[in-house]
């Protein structure tokens, strides 16, 4: 770090925070957005396929009958379906290209954030680091033309962290009336991302004990009152949803109901990666070689039953018609399948991992299925260097995250907040995985990355080294484990077949 610019620590305290290099993080911000809104034009015309057909079915149901359906197998939160039918009008592609670029705008909170976070745990250099990485991360940037949630998500989410770092850092000051500021409005947010995205409900627990455990010197009274905030905050504004689903199915889900569903794909015999499954459809269409021949078979293959047959795993319940229900009996027959099968949970589990961490991503799989059309930029000339920078930035920026979170990192809240909500998602993702689950902490990851580029080893120590050198061999290995199924699907967007 430079000796001219203070200490991470200090940066947001004091009522430091006007001291943000605010001209370079909102024109790096506009940058971002600047490319985005480029991508958005090459991309056009862009098919509908996946959730993406579900969110529109569900915001027309909106438009046309002021009713939200379930989706059969999930309850997903309304957010993203309620936002949709706003703009969508009757569906036409002029309504469609107004949402995406309403998406294009909304990336900014995500890039100014993501430089605050690298400028408060790192410096003003690595804040720029970041956000030409995240400028340029296609992997994140392609999700602002696509109609899945992760931008509109992200764009309530990352704030509501930026400011539960900064209670913690007020309740350091022994100031609670900020702190509670502050983790009001991250509780608020936090809310609203509930309503577009149900995977951050149970990260409220680990952040309230975190909130608990900094603000302990200030005594038991204001330490529970810091540490309840944010979720109470939260569920205010899910409380409506909550009442409504009250009202409908006569059960609590205070934002979707999905996990039961989840269940079925992440803890039965067959193994699934949604990355994978309509690659592998379109490689049966091409006459390619089937991805279940190429994939490491011994971290996917399903546990032998009695009589030496592969076991066919349990079968979900599908007799149950309250969809709530429904997914409280998958939950309960994922777990009794699992614990009987210990041996294929855990080669599996690391199987979730790799999925999770795998330089894949949205936009290589769109590349690779074809949904760019020939004639737009994206599916014309440009696809081969765009796929292939989609990868490498992938590489980069977990690579750079594991060295930046082992060797460059300081001690304190920053990098306590980033260790639970990365440790959150690598633990959901024990579950249910695929490169897209790793979007609600790139940008953390983006960040990390920018202070080892920026900073490089800033401390030295054994336990540190030897933290570094354990994280690069472990994404070694994750990568190792699904590399056949990775380059396949990447010579398919690069149009490689043979």
């Amino acid at each position: 770090m430079a000796a001219s610019e203070p200490e991470p620590a200090a940066l947001v305290t004091g009522g430091a925070l006007a001291r943000a290099p605010w001209a370079l993080i909102l024109v790096i911000a506009a940058l971002g957005v600047a490319l985005r809104a480029a991508l958005l034009a090459l991309a056009l015309p862009i098919e509908i396929q996946s959730d993406e057909a579900n969110y529109l079915y569900l915001a027309l149901g909106l438009e046309r009958f002021g009713i939200y359906f379930d989706q059969h197998r999930y309850l997903w939160p309304p957010g993203y379906a309620w936002l949709l039918h706003c703009v969508i009008g009757d569906g036409s592609d002029a309504d469609l290209t107004t949402f995406r670029a309403i998406q294009v705008a909304a990336s900014s909170a995500i890039g100014i954030t993501t430089m605050l976070f690298a400028w408060r745990l790192f410096s003003s250099r690595a804040a720029a680091v970041a956000g030409l990485l995240w400028s340029v991360h296609l992997p994140l940037a392609a999700f602002t033309h696509l109609l899945w949630s992760e931008t509109v998500f992200l764009a309530l989410f990352l704030p509501a962290l930026w400011h539960v770092l900064a209670a913690l850092d007020r309740s350091a000051e022994g100031d609670e009336r900020r702190a509670a500021t502050r983790l009001l409005v991250a509780g608020l947010l936090l809310g609203g991302a509930l309503h577009l995205k149900e995977a951050p409900l149970f990260l409220m627990v680990p952040l309230a004990l975190l909130l608990a455990w900094r603000a302990r010197p200030m005594g038991p009274a204001a330490t529970l009152r810091l540490a309840t905030l944010l979720p109470l905050a939260a569920l205010v504004t899910l409380l409506p949803w909550t009442a409504r689903n009250h009202e409908v199915y006569g059960r609590v889900a205070l934002s979707g109901s999905t996990l039961g569903e989840n269940v079925y794909q992440g803890l039965n015999a067959h193994y699934v990666n949604f990355d994978m499954v309509p690659l592998a459809r379109e490689r049966g269409r091409r006459g390619l070689q089937p991805l279940a021949e190429i994939e490491r078979r011994a971290f996917t293959a399903p546990p032998t039953a009695e009589n030496g047959a592969p076991d066919p795993g349990w079968v979900r319940a599908a007799t149950t018609f309250h969809p709530i229900e429904r997914q409280s009996e998958n939950l309960r027959r994922g777990i009794e399948w699992s614990v009987d099968h210990p041996g294929w949970l855990a080669r599996t589990r690391l199987k979730k991992w790799s999925d999770l961490v795998t330089p894949f991503s949205f936009f290589v799989r769109h590349q690779a299925l074809g949904h760019y059309a020939p004639e737009s930029g994206l599916g014309g000339a440009l696809r081969r260097p765009l796929v292939i920078w989609s990868l490498l930035s992938s590489v980069i920026v977990l690579l750079g995250a594991a060295l930046g979170g082992a060797l460059s990192v300081g001690a304190g809240h920053g990098r306590a907040l980033l260790a639970v909500t990365i440790g959150y998602v690598f633990s959901a993702a024990l579950l249910v995985s695929m490169s897209r689950f790793r979007v609600p902490i790139e940008p953390l990851l983006i960040v990390l990355c920018a202070g080892f580029l920026t900073h490089g080893v800033a401390h030295r120590s054994i336990p540190r080294f030897l933290f570094g050198g354990a994280a690069v061999i472990a994404l070694g290995a994750l990568w190792w484990i699904s590399w056949p199924e990775t380059r396949a699907a990447a010579a398919m967007a690069l149009e490689v077949t043979r």
